[in-house]
């Protein structure tokens, strides 16, 4: 037992530390990779460690915020191990943190959470009962509104057993049964040999860009090995699909003990490292706007023909802030083709009405001297609303889906594109 704890040890000091990478086409959004003290717990600004019992699923562990249960190392990683305990509830005490921060995956493009894991390396017969796993949560579950499994949950990566598989799993609508077959869910698992001994890259990817939500997808991967796929088409349902790619989710990171799918531990299962898990980093990404193209399923932005972004002033905001959005009550939704009545400055005016669908006609010629239209930010008071002349407007082709917008209207467009190249993190 001295000579394994001296292998753990010296395993353990000779890690490199990880750091989130960078993935082409993608910005890291949020990341953790479990700086601190060592044997001090995680930081808290950053993670809820959780302290309780619920026979869930037939649960042994007890979640404690204990340095013995779960603590990072003091050269970036994080540990998580389950432990024999007597005075627990059922004897076993073990390790639970859910992120604080939440993500809700982006209309038009692709989110990614990831993490690189290594499991214990105890001889597989030793971890009858252990149930590591890296998993999604819908958010509603601890806020109030719909719990498991109707708040949808994404399972990155589960072990049970110390088999030399990695378990995906997607569950969702109701239990027992439903869309997702509960409490079985949609899964599958691949041949992972030394999910053991190695670091293991574990990765969702969920698809926002069609503009058909049945067309969207949810990935699983691990180390590039693609685990499987589903889409909305397979769910079938919108509102059961929004639970797993449209809704608001939180991270959690854990080592269960016992369970209805593991089965309860022996009386040889270990305890310790040699059955928990260590974690490098765990981080989100989304996909990068490309260079020319906002992408479907999203407000796509178009000045005839032209890409805005490269003609939009002060998108950096090396200026004064932008103003805000257009009001509702200035562009209802859906909307008429009309033609606007105001051109000045960036919003319509809060008293403008919108006019009736008139014909299109030419317009005639501007009046000699007629002003220069003022460029985006300078505040210019509108004038007074005469009836509707036929010079920009906006476009709405009913063929479209409903968010997908020509805008000619200049200044509007820079507001809303600047809006979604510095989405606001929740």
């Amino acid at each position: 037992m001295l000579f394994f704890t001296v292998i753990l040890c010296f395993l353990a000091a000779t890690s490199i530390a990880y750091t989130a990478p960078e993935i082409a086409g993608y910005q890291t959004v949020w990341s953790d990779s479990f700086e601190g003290s060592a044997g001090s717990l995680p930081d808290t600004s950053k993670w809820d460690i959780q302290e309780w019992y619920k026979d869930l699923n037939g649960d042994y562990q007890e979640y404690r915020a204990s340095p013995e249960n779960v603590h990072v190392t003091g050269n970036g990683f994080l540990r998580i191990m389950p432990m024999r305990d007597p005075s627990a509830t059922k004897g076993w005490t073990s390790g639970r943190i859910e992120s604080k921060y939440t993500f809700t995956p982006t209309p038009g493009t692709k989110t990614i959470i990831q993490g690189i894991i290594r499991l214990g390396n105890a001889h597989p017969e030793n971890k009858k009962g252990i149930w590591p796993a890296l998993w999604l949560l819908g958010d509603s579950h601890r806020t109030g509104g719909p719990i498991w499994p109707e708040c949808g949950e994404l399972d990155i990566m589960e072990h049970v057993n110390g088999q030399t598989t990695t378990h995906a799993a997607v569950h969702c609508d109701k239990a027992p049964g439903g869309i997702c077959n509960e409490k079985t869910g949609i899964a599958k698992e691949i041949f992972s040999p030394d999910a053991g001994k190695d670091w293991h890259t574990y990765r969702v990817v969920i698809d926002r860009t069609p503009t058909d939500w049945k067309k969207e997808t949810v990935e699983f991967w691990v180390d590039d090995q693609h685990v499987m796929s589903v889409n909305g088409a397979r769910i079938g349902n919108p509102k059961v699909w929004a639970s797993i790619a449209h809704n608001k989710m939180f991270v959690i990171l854990n080592v269960a003990v016992g369970g209805d799918w593991p089965q309860p531990p022996r009386e040889d299962t270990a305890e310790g490292l040699g059955v928990g898990m260590e974690v490098g980093y765990v981080a989100h990404y989304v996909q990068d706007i490309p260079e020319n193209d906002i992408g479907p399923g999203v407000d796509h932005y178009d000045h005839k023909g032209e890409d805005l972004r490269n003609t939009c002033p002060d998108l950096n905001h090396t200026g004064p802030p932008p103003k805000p959005e257009p009001s509702a009550e200035c562009y209802p939704s859906p909307a008429p083709d009309y033609t606007e009545a105001h051109d000045y400055g960036c919003n319509c005016p809060p008293a403008l009405q919108v006019p009736e669908p008139q014909p299109q006609v030419s317009p005639p010629p501007p009046p000699v001297g007629t002003p220069p239209r003022p460029p985006c930010g300078v505040s210019t008071p509108p004038p007074s609303v005469p009836a509707p002349p036929s010079g920009d407007h906006h476009n709405y082709d009913q063929n479209r889906p409903s968010n997908h917008y020509d805008y000619s209207g200049d200044c509007e467009v820079c507001n809303r594109v600047e809006n979604y190249k510095n989405p606001t993190v929740r």
